[in-house]
């Protein structure tokens, strides 16, 4: 009997030793977790001048490696607790849902490496989307009420030292603009749009913690009635306070999409609190409001795309002048580019391959500007449409549509608040009302799947679970968690934060040998963005061998440095033979290379014939490829190939300057003015207001 109650007390002492080892692992996992996202919250604090595109590349590393922190700690927390197993709903269904069509849509697409990497400027491919993923498995799983609120205080915390940082320009002091940072009127997220994005985010957030504090009823103090009344007042002018600060940074960021969608979203808010608290003709003329302003929004997005002018173009372009005109060009451009691949699109990250095989002279007429390289329409619905087509497009609609569905079903069944469902629902409104004319960078996604983890977490709400069931996960399954981790974090977080250091190191060195040994290690630590770091290099050399530049740089410094890049280039054309961008920029490399060796004019040509093949709607490579026949001395094929540009769009000045000005180079070789009078003669046919600069080049030496 002795050895049966030795054995049962061993038994139970090694149980109680399992469990507080259980509740140790689950203990330390959820500090991790906990901490590891108050500080992603801090994402939009961080830049860099010392990494390419400082106030990108290392938000979104930093990003990157919290998120696989606080991943992996949940893998082995839901080993040990399984009450922070996910639990299948909508939401997750919906998420899920989106990022495998967009894997299907990478696959099938153009370019996958490219759809899956993405490039240090954005940061948005599938990599991002898997890492947006686990990042809402886990706050989803793990937060509830409580824990939302602190979120939400941390968030709207580091709103406001934004907020002060884009305010700081307005008396006199520039600390981003010192250091060699370039901000845009953006602050620390580098685009005064952007800027407006996170604003817009947290402007609601600080609103819906002022209101629940507002309306709570349940404020207990254990110490007294009165510090609990205190308490409560002070914390509702806190958040007050915080609503109205980030609000007016808002306002003053300039980023007029994200400030009306404010506006749009605050409206609509009013509608549903009349809707759902008032009765009788109160109530119902604000559901004819509420129907009115919707049917308004979809119409003027609906004519805004229309490839014919109309009065709402008409309004946008008076009202936004270039922009508006611009981007609207811009979306008919992709609308062509999504109706060649309409059901699964042409893969993530991979607009521009789109634009340049669609892209309309029209960008070359007076009012449209000079930008011509554009990797996004600055619109989601085109975006989408492009990358994952129509399939995907609705797919993401539906995570909008289960966000809504959870909300206002929590709400009729009483299990949540109208605050909670009405701010969060009109905040996703007003997020896909400014995306409009923008496009996602880390900082909205980041906010965005803050949201739908927050909503997430609210289908958790009362679920029964085991409190007290926890366990000692197996060592050989957290060793095999901890080998991925390694192997992630190093290939994801640290390599590529390498290569991005290693470049800005290239591009700032002035040794030539220096400069190509730190460009290769650069290229070779990592493949994140190689296509963009490549063509980095490429501009870089154009800057240094202008011609007046390399007159001072030795021959032997010359070649090598071209021999390098061309090289790279053409790798990026092997590796990527629809991307239209490497052939033009290998075309301009060997171009320049052909002062040094007249053999590299003939690659010149194939490059560029090459770019008209990818971009036959592209002035730009007929100028291009008419250059390579100047060298040669083919005038003839010269002169005609400036006539073709012209012919794509024969109201575009720059053409006709372009062509007049190659006319006078060759006209002191040939004594031949023959070609630069009919230009002329074209030229003022079609607008004589150009006269002025038709002289300005003819007076050129």
């Amino acid at each position: 009997m002795a050895e049966i109650l030795i054995s049962k007390n061993r038994i139970n002492n090694n149980d109680q030793y399992l469990y507080f080892l259980g509740r140790l692992i689950e203990k330390i996992c959820l500090t991790i977790i906990k901490w590891g996202t108050y500080l992603i919250l801090f994402t939009p604090l961080i830049i860099s001048g010392k990494f390419f595109f400082p106030f990108v590349g290392p938000k979104s590393l930093y990003f990157f490696g919290l998120v696989e922190i606080i991943f992996f700690s949940y893998l082995i927390l839901i080993l040990s607790s399984p009450k922070y197993r996910p639990r299948l709903n909508i939401l997750l269904i919906s998420i899920i849902l989106f990022v495998f069509l967009s894997i299907i849509s990478s696959a099938s697409g153009v370019d996958f490496f490219n759809s899956f990497w993405s490039k240090y400027e954005r940061m948005t491919g599938l990599l991002m989307w898997f890492h947006l993923l686990a990042f809402f498995l886990v706050i989803s799983s793990v937060f509830k009420k409580k824990d939302w609120t602190k979120i939400f205080e941390v968030s709207a915390m580091v709103a406001i030292l934004v907020g002060i940082v884009s305010l700081l320009p307005r008396i006199g002091i520039e600390p981003l603009e010192k250091s060699g940072l370039g901000t845009r009127g953006g602050a620390t997220l580098g685009n005064s749009s952007f800027l407006a994005t996170y604003l817009l985010f947290n402007a609601f957030i600080s609103l819906y913690l002022f209101s629940t504090a507002l309306s709570k009823k349940d404020w207990i103090d254990q110490i007294g009635g009165w510090l609990s009344f205190l308490g409560r007042r002070i914390t509702i002018i806190f958040y007050g306070l915080n609503f109205a600060f980030i609000t007016f940074s808002l306002f003053l960021s300039t980023g007029r999409a994200a400030i009306i969608s404010f506006f749009i979203g605050m409206l609509l808010l009013f509608f549903l609190k009349v809707i759902f608290y008032e009765k009788g003709i109160l109530r119902l003329i604000a559901i004819f409001l509420l129907i009115i302003i919707l049917l308004s929004t979809i119409g003027i997005i609906f004519f805004a795309v229309q490839p014919q002018e109309n009065i709402v173009q008409k309004f946008l372009t008076d009202k936004f002048s270039l922009e508006a005109t611009q981007r609207t060009l811009v979306w008919e451009v992709g609308f062509k580019g999504w109706q060649e691949k309409p059901w699964l699109g042409w893969g993530l990250e991979n607009f521009d391959r789109a634009y340049f095989k669609h892209f309309s002279p029209e960008i070359f007429l007076p009012g449209h500007g000079d930008d011509l390289w554009y990797d996004r329409a600055h619109n989601i619905v085109v975006d989408l449409l492009v990358s994952n087509g129509i399939i995907g497009f609705l797919s993401y609609l539906g995570i909008f549509a289960a966000v809504f569905y959870i909300l206002w079903k929590k709400y009729l069944s009483q299990r949540i608040e109208f605050l909670s469902a009405g701010i969060i629902s009109v905040l996703l409104i007003a997020y896909f009302l400014q995306n409009l004319t923008v496009f996602d960078m880390v900082s909205s996604l980041m906010m965005f799947f803050i949201i739908l983890g927050f909503v997430g977490s609210i289908t958790r709400e009362k679920e029964e679970v085991l409190e007290k069931k926890v366990s000692v996960p197996n060592s050989f399954i957290i060793l095999i968690i901890i080998i991925i981790f390694i192997v992630s974090f190093f290939n994801f977080f640290i390599q590529p934060f390498r290569t991005d250091y290693y470049i800005v190191k290239a591009l700032q060195t002035q040794d030539t040998a220096e400069r190509i040994s730190f460009d290769k290690k650069s290229l070779a630590i990592s493949s994140l963005g190689k296509y963009q770091v490549r063509e980095a290099f490429d501009n870089y050399v154009m800057q240094l061998f202008q011609k007046e530049i390399a007159d001072k740089v030795p021959e032997n410094d010359q070649r090598m440095e071209l021999d390098f890049v061309s090289g790279e280039l053409e790798k990026n054309v092997k590796e990527s033979p629809s991307e239209y961008t490497s052939y033009f920029l290998l075309g301009r490399i060997y171009t320049i290379y052909s002062r040094l060796d007249a053999s590299k004019i003939s690659l010149a040509k194939k490059n560029f014939e090459k770019a008209i093949e990818l971009s036959p709607g592209n002035p730009q490579n007929y100028w291009a490829l008419a250059q390579t026949k100047m060298i040669e001395g083919d005038f003839n094929g010269a002169f005609s190939l400036f006539r073709k540009a012209i012919e794509i769009e024969p109201k575009s000045e720059k053409s006709y300057l372009i062509a007049i000005q190659a006319g006078k180079i060759t006209e002191t070789l040939t004594k031949d003015d023959s070609f630069v009078k009919e230009m002329v003669n074209e030229a003022l046919k079609v607008d004589s207001s150009w006269y002025n600069d038709i002289q300005a080049v003819m007076s050129q030496k």
